[in-house]
C-alpha cells in the first residue's frame, strides 16, 4: 500500500481521496482533469481492474462535488511489478485523456 501511494504521489497528475494513517488496501484517486469513468475504461482495456463511481458514499461525493473516483484495491499477494504495471497504465491513460 505503501509503495502504491508513494508512486501515485510522485505522478503528479494523480489526486488522492482520502489520506488516513492506517488505510485498508484500497486508494481512492482521480486522475486531474480526467472523469472517473474514462480513467476506468482505458485501464480496463489494458486489463488492469480497477472500480470507478461512487462507492456508496454519493452523499459526501455530491458535497465535495465529486462525480466520481477510481478506487484500485491491493492485497498481500500483490507484487510490486503488479503496481508498476498499474502506475504505467495510468501513465498511458493520462497521456490519452488530457
Amino acid at each position: 500500500m505503501q509503495y502504491a501511494t508513494e508512486k501515485l504521489i510522485n505522478l503528479g497528475f494523480v489526486d488522492i481521496i482520502g489520506q488516513a494513517n492506517n488505510k485498508a488496501g484500497v486508494l481512492s484517486f482521480l486522475l486531474k482533469g480526467i472523469h472517473p469513468y474514462d480513467t476506468g475504461v482505458i485501464l480496463d482495456k489494458l486489463g488492469i481492474a480497477v472500480r470507478t463511481g461512487h462507492h456508496c458514499a454519493e452523499p459526501i461525493m455530491d458535497f465535495y462535488n465529486i462525480a466520481g473516483t477510481v478506487r484500485a484495491s491491493f492485497a498481500i499477494y500483490n507484487t510490486f511489478e503488479e503496481i508498476d504495471t498499474f502506475i504505467d497504465g495510468l501513465k498511458r491513460a493520462y497521456q490519452m485523456l488530457s
